[in-house]
Formats: structure tokens, sequence, C-alpha cells
């Protein structure tokens, strides 16, 4: 089912423009099928972040990212079937689950991210539903956390923008770029506007897709 919030309903701030906080490293968590890693290069990229991914600041984190890869903030892993498939995101240190992608391949139906009770991260299910009339609505979606809209638009070829609704308007916290032949990603976000996991597992429901069985 669609999502009732619409973008459309809430204009872009362009007063305010995204300050990053924290830069991750998605290594294989595009159509994986067995393991990927997310690593956590916040303070590790010297190059300015002015609003875009540039070259160098994409080349820098890659290689940031080889020197973190044996040591992930987090680690994913997939099982599932042709219809739905299960990413279990755990802790790179502790192993503890962190929480579960529970991702859909069918077009009417919504993904969603489920914590653990106690979760640091989110008292509650994220649901996470396309947005309604968008023309790419596989795309482009919507979830709701602690009552306030969120909006992954994914429309923009290979970069990604999460907009947070403030004050009847979009902000932009987050910022997604593919990287490493069509595997890889690198992932900026304001930690003061959105929690690092909640962003990286609905980031990596829409950079999977609704038609990638990668089951």
């Amino acid at each position: 089912m669609p999502h009732p919030f619409s973008p459309e309903d809430f204009p872009i701030n362009e007063d305010i423009v995204l300050q990053p906080t924290k830069v991750f490293y998605l290594k294989g968590c595009i159509h994986f099928k067995t393991t990927a890693k997310i690593l956590d290069l916040s303070g590790r990229v010297r190059q300015p972040f002015n609003g875009d991914f540039s070259h160098a600041f994409l080349d820098e984190a890659e290689q940031a990212a080889r020197k973190a890869e044996d040591s992930p903030a987090y680690e994913i892993k997939s099982s599932g079937n042709m219809m739905r498939t299960l990413k279990t995101l755990t802790d790179g240190r502790s192993g503890e689950k962190v929480c579960d992608l529970n991702i859909t391949f069918v077009s009417f139906d919504s993904s969603r991210v489920r914590f653990p009770a106690g979760s640091s991260h989110s008292r509650h299910e994220v649901e996470l539903c396309p947005v309604e009339g968008s023309s790419d609505a596989s795309r482009h979606e919507a979830f709701v956390k602690n009552s306030i809209p969120y909006f992954w638009d994914m429309t923009r070829g290979r970069v990604g923008i999460l907009y947070k609704c403030l004050n009847q308007k979009r902000v932009e916290v987050a910022r997604v770029a593919g990287y490493g032949f069509d595997k890889d990603a690198v992932i900026v976000l304001n930690g003061n506007e959105v929690d690092d996991v909640v962003a990286i597992s609905t980031c990596i429901i829409l950079l999977n897709g609704r038609d990638a069985m990668d089951a």
C-alpha cells in the first residue's frame, strides 16, 4: 500500500544544507546474496563534503574503507525466498542483532525494519512504503519514525537523498551514492537529525530495490 504522506505536502527547505556528522561505506550491500559489511569512516575522510559527492571524496572514502574492512561497524546477512528476503544487521564487534530488514519484492507490499526490544536506535518498527502518486514508486519511498515523516528519494540515478520533515518542510539529513561497480555505496548523514542504523537500513532496502531478486 502507498504511504499516505506525500513529499508534495512538504516543500524543501532550501535554507538548510546537509551537514554530515557521519560517513559510512556500504561494502557489497547492493544486490548481495550472503554477507556484506558497513564500515564507519567518520573522521577518516579528509576531503570536505560540499553538498554533493565529488570524485575525490568518493575515492578517499574507498581507500579508507580498505583499511577499515577488517573492523566493520555492522555486518549484514541474507536469507529468504522469491517474494521476500530477510537481512539481519549485527554489531560488528559484539555480533549482537541490531535489526532485521524484512524486504519485499512485491510492488504493492511494504518492507519493514524490526528492532529488538529496548533498542537505542528505534522504539518501534519502521515500515517503508512507496510514495503515493510517484512516477517511480520503487525508488521513492516514505517511512515514519517517532511520528515524523521521512522520504527517501532515489529517482536521481546514482545519488539518493533522505529528507526529514521539520516544521512542515523537507530537510536533507542524509545522502547516498553508488560506488564500486554497482556493489558498494557511500552514505553521509547528520547524526543529530537521523539515527545511523535507521538511515542505513532503509537505504539498503531501496538500493536493493523491489525488483532485485537476490534471495
